[in-house]
């Protein structure tokens, strides 16, 4: 166990568990990871090979829970080398976070990936409107290490200004989709899978509650509308098929009674 020391205003904790895909499910919990406003504690996870969903939430000094976040995060992003050529790399974001509940409220999650980086940084803001709240800006901080060869060793990677989300909620409802994608510059997107999430709020607790609401994201209200539309498809096309093999079949019984005359 390795103790960590920050001087981040606010209690964050982040803890893995396996999830079901179809609904957000907790089958285990491997590991805690905590920052508080003195010391805090990070221990390695133990990640069930089922659907990874990592657990943060952002705490005030009072403990009042503001942010709340659930989601297997995981990211695309496109590099210079020197030589000129652009490269790919797909890695999961997942680490120690810490933030803060006032005014512009926010989480960091700091993270190592084994593809080639090392002491990044995933920031995600959020901004209040009336009885809702949207993520409002996000950026990724990444420092490459020298074996990808990058022309940039250190490169913020900035919210794409044409980047289209509904990562949103009005009320007391929390966000919840199957996938959320935030867009970067350079054609580069971070992807929150099994997302809920909420913001602005004044909780007691640093788990969603089992009677929390949730807006549903446009992509599953899509999906959910396009499942019937599929089964009733293939009714149809099921009447169909046995209504012309019926047809068929009185046909031919036809013929065969014709030629035994």
């Amino acid at each position: 166990m390795t103790s960590i020391t920050t001087s981040t205003i606010g209690t964050n904790y982040a803890h893995y568990r396996a999830v079901d895909p179809a609904g957000f499910q907790e089958v285990i919990i491997s590991t805690d990871v905590s920052v508080s406003i003195f010391t805090g504690k990070y221990e390695p996870a133990v990640c069930v090979p089922i659907v990874a969903c990592d657990h943060y939430f952002v705490s005030d000094k009072d403990k009042s829970t503001c942010i709340i976040l659930d989601s297997n995060i995981t990211s695309v992003l496109h590099y210079t080398k020197s030589d000129n050529s652009t490269e790919q790399l797909k890695f999961n974001i997942s680490g120690p976070a810490n933030g803060s509940c006032e005014g512009t409220q926010s989480i960091y999650i700091s993270f190592d990936s084994s593809v080639g980086l090392k002491k990044s940084t995933l920031a995600i803001y959020f901004k209040k409107r009336e009885d809702s709240f949207q993520i409002s800006n996000f950026t990724l901080t990444v420092n490459f290490e020298q074996k990808l060869n990058a022309t940039e060793p250190h490169y913020i990677y900035l919210m794409d200004e044409h980047a289209e989300h509904d990562v949103s909620s009005s009320g007391d409802e929390a966000y919840k989709c199957s996938e959320a994608i935030l867009s970067l510059r350079k054609g580069s997107t971070v992807n929150l899978r099994n997302i809920r999430l909420i913001a602005y709020a004044h909780l007691n607790t640093t788990q969603f509650s089992k009677n929390q609401e949730y807006g549903v994201c446009q992509l599953d209200i899509h999906t959910s509308d396009l499942v019937p539309i599929v089964v009733g498809v293939c009714l149809a096309a099921l009447v169909i098929i046995v209504l012309i093999a019926y047809l068929v079949g009185r046909a031919r019984a036809k013929r065969q009674g014709y030629a035994s005359v």
